[in-house]
């Protein structure tokens, strides 16, 4: 695990060179003189948390009041057709096709149906909200569950890298779950704890079965949280807590999750078209994982098209996703890599993976945009200095002025990766830890082998990242020398 993050903090400090030099060596040699007076800024705003989280509402305010570009790609295609931008027919394709996405449909059309159009200005005030509050959960789970230091950090690395940061705006389902998940953490690290009544860790188990259903429906990658958990109960050998909490949480789980797959299979809103080789399924996204960069999907297609008869190349529904096309296609990629050239994709597939700092963004000028959904504000602000200045330096990837700031969030994600070096550099008894370890490397499991190569997709594994990297930069730090006995 420790060569996997050194691997990690080498890709994230490699990423430097490729910013303005200039810049970081204007930000590093003061930095290291004036580190004392840094430490003590830390502490400082560390006292005055509120006033931070003020801060970061303000900026992520200034970002969405300045976008022109507010929605783009697969998250545009589901707000144009769940706000009835795009015909009926258009948003079921799409639907058939990804049908991943339907919970993100269903939930945008219920706003829609409800506020008509204002519906986007709830939707994104709900977005800030999924977003700052993870920010207090991590903080004041990790306070209570840890220390003081590893809370503040966390803290610190969340706003920083997501608080600071327009993503929320982007309508993906990156944002959505995250205080479920950050919520499915603590109430595995409370059912860790030794001693415990049964009374209690029944109902910490029911808990955990409702929350972990509504946040597998919005993103599956949330059960890796429990499979590690349920890892190490194995290990641990407690069979009959194990049990009790399998039990409850499975009687919890069911009937959360059966209800809302009723409402899936139900629902008029959109027609689902059946058909076999129509929809995208688990099998795709491990042929589309061995593409070489983890996520090429012009490849995946040409090399699909190839088992459809010619004349039916260009019908969108093709049935090009059949099972036994996408098995064949697996088979022939992994029969194509030699064993160094599958490890040189791996590589270069975790590489991509973790590499920036500012989480993958990718917003450009709309006019580059293959499916873009412009803000309604744009007209207003367009010619606005202030909305001007936001888009050229927090906004826009292909500006030169945007490196500055991409430069501050590397840093960031460098300070956090050294955390996860610390972290994982020895064994440690603590069952929570070891959760954290699990969890942390079932996610980056789970982007070798399925889609992956994008830092984007580790959004959702940012929770448990996050904490693992402030134990990592708190508790868990080496020292030079003897750690002082605390008295």
């Amino acid at each position: 695990m420790v060569g996997v993050m050194l691997h990690w903090l080498l890709v994230a400090i490699y990423e430097l060179p490729k910013m303005s030099t200039y810049w970081l060596v204007l930000l590093a040699l003061p930095a290291y003189f004036y580190r004392q007076k840094l430490a003590s800024l830390y502490r400082y705003l560390m006292k005055h948390k509120g006033a931070v989280m003020v801060a970061v509402i303000l900026f992520q305010l200034a970002m969405l009041l300045s976008a022109e570009l507010l929605i783009r790609r697969d998250a545009a295609v589901v707000f144009k057709g769940a706000f009835r931008f795009i015909s009926d027919q258009s948003i079921s394709n799409y639907l058939t096709r990804n049908p991943n996405n339907l919970a993100l449909f269903l939930y945008e059309r219920w706003f829609y149906a409800l506020f008509g159009d204002a519906a986007l200005w709830i939707l994104q005030a709900l977005n800030m909200l999924y977003t700052d509050l993870t920010a207090v959960i991590l903080y004041k789970g990790m306070k209570r569950y840890k220390s003081q230091a590893s809370a503040d950090a966390v803290y610190s690395l969340y706003l920083a890298l997501l608080g600071f940061s327009p993503y929320f705006y982007s309508m993906y389902t990156d944002i959505w779950p995250l205080p479920l998940i950050a919520g499915q953490i603590f109430l595995i690290f409370a059912l860790l704890e030794k001693y415990q009544e049964r009374s209690k860790t029944r109902n910490l188990s029911l808990v955990l079965g409702v929350v972990s259903a509504i946040a597998y429906v919005i993103r599956p990658t949330t059960m890796i949280l429990l499979m590690a958990y349920f890892i190490l109960l194995f290990f641990k050998g407690n069979w009959k807590k194990a049990l009790l909490i399998l039990g409850c949480f499975s009687l919890a789980f069911a009937p959360v999750y059966a209800a809302q797959s009723y409402l899936k299979n139900t629902q008029q809103e959109v027609q689902i078209l059946e058909g076999d080789g129509l929809a995208k399924g688990p099998l795709l996204f491990i042929n589309l994982g061995l593409t070489f960069i983890g996520h090429d999907q012009e490849d995946m297609k040409e090399g699909l098209l190839q088992y459809i008869e010619p004349s039916e190349r260009e019908n969108y529904n093709n049935g090009m996703f059949a099972t036994e096309n996408v098995k064949k296609e697996i088979k022939r990629r992994l029969e194509d890599y030699s064993v160094p050239s599958f490890l040189s994709h791996l590589s270069y597939k975790h590489s991509l993976t973790v590499a920036e700092g500012t989480l993958g963004w990718l917003y450009r000028a709309a006019d580059k945009e293959k499916t873009p959904y412009i803000s309604p504000l744009y007209e207003h602000t367009k010619h606005q200095s202030f909305a001007r200045f936001i888009r050229t330096y927090f906004l826009d990837i292909d500006k030169q002025e945007y490196d500055y700031y991409k430069l501050i969030k590397q840093l960031v994600w460098i300070v956090m990766s050294l955390g996860l070096v610390f972290a994982t550099l020895k064994y440690h008894g603590s069952d929570q830890l070891n959760f954290l370890l699990l969890a942390v490397f079932g996610g980056l499991l789970f982007l070798l082998i399925f889609e992956g190569g994008k830092t984007r997709y580790l959004i959702q594994f940012l929770p448990q990242i996050l904490l693992l990297a402030s134990l990592g930069l708190t508790e868990l730090r080496p020292t030079l020398g003897p750690r002082k006995e605390r008295k």
